[in-house]
C-alpha cells in the first residue's frame, strides 16, 4: 500500500541492480519492505492485490461511522529505474442510522525515479510526481462522504530508505528507515464564503503529506549479524512501525493536522509478501478507536520474470 491512498484516507478522518533487488529494493545488503501506509523508495514491477483497511472515523458521541477501503496498487517500471504506478480502490462508509455510503476512489498515477543508491550506506533516494484525477471516482454527496478531492492536485515527492547496516553496533544494524515528503498542488483552490466559512466552490486546499517507517529486519540480523539458528518463516519477518500524515499548507481549508499510526508485521518471500498492521489515529481527526490494515504483494520480477517482470523497454529488444 501505497502514500495516495493514506492521505485519502486521512482526508475524511481515517484515512522497486541485481535480479533480487529489482523485486524487492535493496541498498547493500538491507531491503526495504513494501510499506502499508506510505510508499516504499524502490522502483520496481509488483502490485498490491489487494490491500484492505477498516478504520472507525472521528464522532462526537455514540457509535462512530467505519470506513472499509478495497485499495489496489500495479507497478511498472519502464526503464531499469524509472517506472510508473496506478492507485485506486472501492470504499464503503457505515453509518449508524442511514444508508451505507460506497464508491471508488480517485484514480492516483505515480511517475516516480530511482536518482541515487549507496550499497557502502544502504541508502536510496527516488524522486517522483503523483497526478490525483478528480471526478475518476464516486462524486456528488457520496463522494464527499468518502473523500474524494473535488479537485484534480499534483504532488511532486521525495523518497528515501537508510539501512543502519553501517553502524558498528550488531543489534542497531537491522533497523532501517524509509520516508517520503510531497507537497500537494491543487488544480483549483478553495474559497469559501467570508462571513460563513462555507466552500463556495469545489476546491481544495494545498497541503503537505509524508510518513516515515521503521523496519527491524530479522532476515539482515540473521544473515549480517549472527546466526541465531531461528526458523526460516522467522528469518523472513520485519517488525515495523508507520505513520503517515497530511496537514495544510494553505488557507482556507477544511481539514486540519492528521496522524496515523501503522504498527505491525512483514512477511517477504522470493515472489510474494504478506503485510498486516493494527492502524492507531495519532489525533481525534483522524479516527476514533483502532483499525486494522492487511495487504497481499506481488513481485512480478519472479513471478513473470520474461514479461511483467522486465522493464517495457526491454520488450522491444531482440
Amino acid at each position: 500500500m501505497r502514500s495516495v491512498h493514506a492521505v485519502a484516507a486521512l482526508a475524511v478522518g481515517t484515512l522497486l541492480l541485481s535480479h533480487q533487488a529489482n523485486a524487492h529494493g535493496f541498498a547493500g545488503d538491507h531491503m526495504f519492505i513494501s510499506t502499508l501506509l506510505i510508499d516504499d523508495p524502490n522502483v520496481a514491477d509488483e502490485a498490491s492485490l489487494p490491500t484492505f483497511s477498516y478504520l472507525p472515523q472521528p464522532t462526537d458521541s455514540g457509535a462512530a461511522p467505519a470506513l472499509h477501503t478495497l485499495a489496489f496498487e500495479f507497478d511498472k517500471r519502464i526503464t531499469e529505474n524509472f517506472g510508473f504506478a496506478l492507485n485506486d480502490g472501492y470504499n464503503w462508509l457505515s453509518q449508524p442510522g442511514a444508508k451505507t455510503a460506497n464508491g471508488w476512489q480517485n484514480l492516483v498515477v505515480t511517475l516516480k525515479y530511482k536518482a541515487y543508491v549507496n550499497d557502502e550506506h544502504e541508502f536510496l533516494v527516488s524522486v517522483g510526481v503523483q497526478r490525483l484525477l478528480a471526478r475518476t471516482g464516486a462524486s456528488g454527496d457520496n463522494g464527499t462522504l468518502l473523500g474524494n478531492n473535488p479537485s484534480s492536485s499534483t504532488i511532486p515527492t521525495l523518497y528515501f530508505g537508510k539501512g543502519f547496516g553501517d553502524i558498528p553496533v550488531g543489534w542497531i544494524r537491522p533497523f532501517a528507515l524509509t520516508g517520503e515528503l510531497g507537497y500537494q498542488i491543487a488544480d483549483k483552490k478553495l474559497k469559501v464564503d467570508p462571513d460563513t466559512y462555507d466552500p463556495v466552490n469545489n476546491g481544495i486546499s494545498n497541503s503537505w503529506t509524508g510518513g516515515l517507517s521503521l523496519q527491524y529486519s530479522i532476515r539482515y540480523l540473521s544473515s549480517q549479524v549472527k546466526d541465531y539458528g531461528l526458523p526460516d518463516f522467522v528469518n523472513k519477518l520485519t517488525p515495523v512501525v508507520e505513520l503517515a500524515w497530511s496537514s495544510p499548507a494553505s488557507k482556507p481549508t477544511e481539514f486540519g493536522t492528521q496522524y496515523l499510526w501503522g504498527v505491525g508485521l512483514n512477511y517477504t518471500a522470493t515472489s510474494y509478501a504478506v503485510g498486516l498492521e493494527a492502524l492507531v489515529p495519532g489525533n481525534r481527526q483522524t479516527g476514533s478507536h483502532l483499525g486494522v490494515i492487511a495487504q497481499f504483494h506481488l513481485y512480478f520480477d519472479d513471478l513473470l520474470p520474461r514479461s511483467l517482470g522486465t522493464p517495457i523497454v526491454d520488450w522491444f529488444r531482440s
